[in-house]
């Protein structure tokens, strides 16, 4: 008999992850989770309230990632810096579907919404807000005209995630050429004069 290791919070995550990689976030139960680690679902409440608490930690694992993955690059400006964002955001959707659904269960803390349940999300918000600032700082460079950078902010998000969205529904897509299509667009659109 092999001998197990200690049980932490980052292993459950680890292996959280594993399960909904492997199927879904629904198939995430406390005590599907507790039979893989061969232990009882109890101990798993040591290290997590619930299910959305340890949801919520799978999903900042993602946002790390993605956050992980704009920085990979330098980029020269902010402009270069919102294709490379743009670029990362797609290419983690089609990498990681299934946590990529997880992580957009939740919103950043910048999108008011009224609802009874608490969706905002910490990981979300600084994945947005690294957007934010992308576009903040093109303005004060004068690539792009000047405005709300978060009207644009939602703008620029709702059409890459768009790219996505579409991108892992249709396999064979020319993903770049779409992509270079929408934010190509909304990019010139922007433009300063």
């Amino acid at each position: 008999m092999t001998e197990r290791s200690p049980l932490s919070p980052e292993s459950i995550v680890n292996e959280a992850i594993a399960l909904i990689r492997e199927k879904n976030v629904e198939s995430l139960s406390m005590r599907a989770l507790a039979t893989r680690l061969q232990v009882t679902a109890p101990a798993l409440y040591a290290h997590f309230a619930n299910r959305d608490s340890l949801l919520r930690a799978c999903a900042q694992v993602g946002y790390d990632e993605l956050d992980n993955r704009f920085r990979k690059e330098e980029p020269e400006s902010a402009i270069d810096m919102i294709w490379v964002s743009s670029r990362s955001y797609v290419r983690f959707a089609l990498d990681e579907p299934s946590l990529f659904s997880l992580m957009f269960m939740y919103r950043p803390d910048a999108i008011e919404i009224s609802v009874d349940a608490d969706i905002a999300h910490g990981g979300a918000s600084t994945v947005f807000d690294s957007m934010l600032q992308n576009l903040a700082q093109a303005m004060d460079d004068g690539q792009l005209e000047r405005g709300d950078p978060l009207d644009k902010g939602l703008a620029l998000w709702a059409s890459v995630h768009g790219v996505a969205t579409v991108a892992g529904l249709a396999p064979g897509l020319d993903v770049e050429t779409l992509l270079n299509d929408v934010v190509g667009g909304l990019l010139a659109g922007w433009q300063a004069t």
